[in-house]
């Protein structure tokens, strides 16, 4: 490995803890595990990438032959990088790295939770005698807490996507489809040299209600209340935006109480979040203000979940995760209230937890529903 950057310190501290966990390797697939570890990820589509980590060692990389050339050239300077190809297959190439490792206790094998079943069962099969867990806790204890220079870049992504989702706003005109601004967004991403960190979200009227609504056909008419969920990257940290508009005018004034209500909830999560407050605690204080309200029913999600390299990571803002919140975590703020048939109103934020509280990467939200177009 390349001395002394930011990617061979954190495979030495996944190291650490694979010695503490009593795993003599960890197996993260072409995941943003991989990323966060070497700086570069390969999905493979079907095919196996898997970065090796042992406990003591220098890691290596398996991966197609296609991809090997490119696998030589990681920010982390992993040496050891074997290709395979589609005729032979990998198994030989992970056989070679387990006797590689004999040195260590290969009992027990940590394996990226969001390895291909396929892959999981092939190893299985070639070391019966070997246990394999998932590694999930133990890199969502070395990402979760990011670095000054990780959170520089979440910020830039957070400026990026304020400016952008407030171009939109202008762009939304009588008759255009979500799918037209959902297009709009990733033209957008192109001028300002950046890509969506997920699929953009525009939901039109009573598909607001939809949380996950797939973006389609439906046209913008006057008076709708418009949800919009949008991120995108910068440096590989996602950024990831909800703000609730109305088009021209406001058609159900119900809206507007609504809108309040959903603003208040987002507020209360805030002040919450102070340091070592758990997740459950802060999804707690935003769901009482909607509850108290009568709306308990209508607020079907989490409060927010963590973001940073992937969009979605530890720490979650959920019942039953009784985890502190500690300075340097990042995840979002999004209580949202959706009546079916009628409307959605959610407001996402990202925030930073610092020594004084969690602090907004993002712009404000208005506290009142916000009219746009002409």
């Amino acid at each position: 490995m390349t001395a002394g950057n930011e990617y061979t310190e954190r495979l030495s501290a996944l190291q650490s803890k694979l010695h503490t966990e009593g795993a003599g390797l960890a197996l993260l697939a072409g995941t943003d595990q991989m990323r966060y570890l070497t700086g570069w990820k390969e999905g493979g589509h079907e095919r196996f990438v898997g970065l090796f980590v042992p406990a003591t060692g220098s890691p290596a990389l398996v991966v197609p032959a296609m991809n090997a050339p490119q696998a030589m050239q990681t920010e982390a300077g992993i040496q050891t990088v074997l290709g395979w190809h589609d005729e032979t297959g990998w198994h030989g190439q992970a056989r070679e790295l387990f006797e590689t490792y004999a040195s260590c206790d290969l009992s027990h094998v940590q394996v990226d939770d969001e390895l291909l079943s396929v892959h999981l069962l092939g190893l299985q099969g070639l070391f019966p005698q070997t246990r394999f867990s998932a590694i999930g806790t133990t890199m969502s204890r070395l990402r979760e807490i990011k670095a000054p220079e990780e959170l520089a870049k979440m910020k830039r992504a957070a400026d990026l996507i304020d400016s952008i989702i407030e171009d939109a706003f202008l762009e939304m005109r009588e008759g255009i489809t979500e799918l037209e601004l959902q297009g709009w967004f990733y033209e957008a991403f192109k001028k300002h040299g950046t890509a969506a960190s997920f699929t953009p979200t525009c939901c039109f009227g009573p598909n607001g209600a939809l949380p996950h609504h797939h973006t389609g056909d439906t046209r913008l008419k006057a008076g709708d209340v418009c949800v919009i969920d949008v991120g995108c990257l910068y440096a590989h940290y996602a950024s990831d935006i909800t703000r609730t508009v109305a088009f021209q005018s406001i058609a159900d004034p119900h809206a507007n109480d609504i809108y309040a209500l959903v603003y208040a909830a987002h507020m209360a999560a805030r002040k919450a979040a102070t340091p070592g407050t758990s997740g459950e605690a802060v999804d707690a204080a935003s769901r009482k203000v909607i509850t108290d309200a009568g709306y308990g029913e209508f607020f079907m999600h989490r409060t927010g979940h963590g973001i940073g390299i992937s969009t979605h990571e530890p720490p979650y803002i959920v019942a039953g995760n009784d985890e502190p919140l500690l300075p340097g975590m990042c995840f979002s703020v999004e209580p949202g209230v959706y009546l079916q048939g009628k409307f959605g109103v959610r407001i996402e934020n990202i925030v930073t937890m610092t020594e004084d509280g969690a602090v907004s990467l993002n712009a404000e939200p208005t506290s009142h529903l916000r009219i746009v177009g002409n």
